[in-house]
């Protein structure tokens, strides 16, 4: 299958990695995976722009109330999906709109990629989701291990045509909902306003699922009350660990680090634990965690821990088997990259 080489030539540079924890604040989290190293990849994602005529303000909601524009994208999906007849797997729109958040592109003009992604035909489409999510793998194989639910159906090689009109219809509704606007920007304090995950599973998710999970859907506003009740007057010291043991798609965490944020305390300093029995829940928390940049200490479980024993422990060696996996493929690309460029210079010698 042809591949859109959507991370070549690009002249945007690497993030620099996140720096190092100090060794005096790790020790508070040792039952926590060590974050994972950064690896060499390609430059980020710029897509090319310049052959899509942009209309500048078609994709500009009003962002007074970024909660409701969540839940206004979250209905609009669930329409486009629905009335496409997308079907049951309420995953595959969730992964949809996943994709487009995590869309590597930030900064003020980022929402013009909503053209971008429109003009892409249905292959393209596909390509571009398992570029993305392949992206976010090498980087953070823990946490995209665990959104897998999110994401495995863009392995189907031939989707029938009635799922390809539904993603497309909620890609497009996703877009000009104004997704963009709230996932896009640079600056993680601007993508951590709201929590469009939550708002997803809360709306595509029947009541009768909802009530056999025992989900309760908490309002963002009432979390943000709660979170700087709780930690206006908590002594915040680096290295301290918080453990959510029902979390849903991490609503409070989000709370929690803007109210750290306005504090002028990095959350990257600090460990994240999260779980819920509920595995879309949980595959949301974990693209969450890279949306609102939580940062290298972040640990999602999933599973029921009064029938499941220790699901956090479970978790965690998990996690570092998926960050082992890609070392060992890492290493395995670097060694094959190697004796490409050596057969290439004893081809040129013979020749």
């Amino acid at each position: 299958m042809s591949q859109l080489d959507l991370f070549a030539d690009a002249d945007v540079p690497d993030e620099p990695p996140s720096p190092p924890i100090p060794a005096a604040t790790r020790r508070y989290l040792t039952d926590l995976p060590p974050a994972p190293a950064p690896v060499t990849t390609s430059p980020e994602a710029r897509p090319k722009l310049a052959t899509v005529k942009p209309r500048l303000g078609h994709y500009r909601p009003s962002l007074s109330n970024p909660h409701q524009t969540a839940f206004d994208i979250a209905e609009a999906v669930s329409y486009a999906w629905h009335h496409a007849q997308g079907g049951a797997s309420i995953e595959i729109p969730m992964g949809v709109v996943a994709t487009l958040a995590l869309w590597p592109l930030r900064g003020p003009d980022a929402y013009l990629a909503a053209d971008w992604w429109l003009s892409l035909d249905d292959d393209q489409l596909l390509t571009a989701f398992r570029e993305c999510w392949a992206r976010w793998w090498i980087m953070r194989p823990d946490l995209i291990d665990r959104a897998t639910p999110l994401h495995k159906w863009i392995e189907d090689e031939k989707p029938g045509p009635t799922r390809a009109r539904a993603v497309r219809a909620v890609v497009e509704a996703a877009l000009t909902r104004g997704l963009l606007h709230l996932t896009s920007s640079d600056d993680a304090y601007s993508r951590s306003t709201t929590d469009v995950m939550g708002a997803l599973l809360a709306i595509m998710r029947s009541k009768g699922a909802h009530d056999a999970l025992a989900e309760v859907h908490t309002p963002p506003e009432v979390a943000e009350l709660m979170a700087r009740m709780l930690l206006d007057d908590m002594p915040l010291k680096p290295g301290m660990k918080f453990d959510e043991p029902a979390g849903g798609t991490g609503g409070m965490y989000r709370a929690a680090v803007q109210v750290m944020r306005d504090k002028n305390i990095d959350p990257h300093e600090f460990g994240w634990c999260l779980t819920d029995i509920d595995e879309l829940a949980a595959a949301g928390a974990a693209v969450n965690a890279i949306i609102w940049d939580l940062g290298p200490h972040v640990l999602i479980a999933c599973g029921d821990t009064l029938h499941d024993g220790d699901v956090t422990a479970k978790a965690a060696q998990q996690a570092r088997e998926a960050i082992e996996r890609r070392d060992d493929l890492h290493a395995q690309a670097a060694i094959l990259a190697a004796i490409q460029k050596v057969e290439a210079l004893v081809r040129g010698v013979a020749a």
